[in-house]
């Protein structure tokens, strides 16, 4: 009979626990009171107060974007700062590749759909992820301009998804890896190179040949919004970023798709200049 009462004990308690672990992983939803967002629970029990002014789903990983005082930042279920995200197109910075860029004192690095720093902060810019690789700079500036971002002068090089620098930084510019070789320019040149950052012979663009060059690339989604992450050098060496975004209902969506020669779900392509740009 004591055994059976012990036994009963320690299901009850397993119960116990198990019942606090479901409220606990339970989903939040944000809301909106008196211009504040914050987060409850299906029972519309406030769980996170409203103190932000913007407040997103949380991720299947737990963490979720908000906006206060200082700007953009990701929550844990428990509404603590995780991290505070580098910021382009009006929003935190985009995952490639499950990664995600954010700067402490001027410097970038990256972290995961969980918040976790994966590479420390420690470049002067940084290009996201493509086939593994990110393009960064050494010794350029950078200034944000709205939600463009200028970088001037410096060298650029790539680095794996661990942070290790595997191609050393020696070019004026560089671009994504797009089918296993990026376009760089390498002594005023344009050229492509392979992943261990052997310039490809006789790989000069068709876009260089015509005097022309890429100013980005182009992927399209899985519901066929096209996303344009694009790049521009003023006269002055400045390096321009943006990423902007076309979805399907776009008036510009199908003027867009034809500039780029067509472009599959799932497809990335180098973006070729606009009539007028060189």
């Amino acid at each position: 009979m004591q055994n059976r009462l012990i036994w009963l004990s320690i299901l009850l308690l397993t119960l116990t626990v198990v019942s606090r672990g479901s409220e606990a992983m339970e989903k939040l939803i944000p809301f909106e009171n008196e211009g504040k967002w914050g987060y409850k629970n299906a029972s519309g029990q406030v769980l996170i107060k409203p103190q932000f002014d913007m407040a997103h789903d949380f991720s299947p990983e737990g963490i979720a974007a908000v906006v206060d005082d200082r700007g953009w930042a990701y929550i844990n279920e428990n509404g603590e700062i995780v991290i505070r995200p580098f910021v382009v197109d009006n929003g935190p910075d985009y995952f490639k590749e499950g990664l995600a860029r954010f700067r402490i004192d001027n410097k970038f690095g990256f972290f995961d759909r969980k918040g976790k720093i994966i590479i420390r902060s420690q470049f002067d810019f940084a290009f996201p992820f493509h086939e593994g690789l990110a393009a960064i700079c050494v010794g350029c500036k950078e200034d944000p301009e709205g939600e463009y971002h200028s970088v001037k002068g410096g060298t650029w090089g790539y680095i794996n998804r661990r942070g290790k620098i595997v191609i050393p930084a020696q070019f004026e510019e560089a671009g994504d890896f797009e089918n296993g070789k990026a376009e760089v320019k390498f002594n005023s040149k344009r050229v492509f190179i392979d992943k261990r950052g052997r310039i490809i012979k006789g790989s000069i663009s068709d876009m260089e040949k015509e005097g022309k060059q890429s100013i980005g690339s182009a992927r399209m989604e899985t519901d066929g919004t096209i996303v344009l992450q694009l790049r521009a050098e003023s006269s002055g060496g400045t390096i321009g970023d943006a990423v902007l975004r076309y979805p399907p209902d776009h008036p510009e969506y199908n003027k867009v798709l034809q500039h780029l020669g067509g472009l599959e779900k799932g497809q990335e392509k180098l973006v070729p200049p606009w009539e007028g740009q060189k």
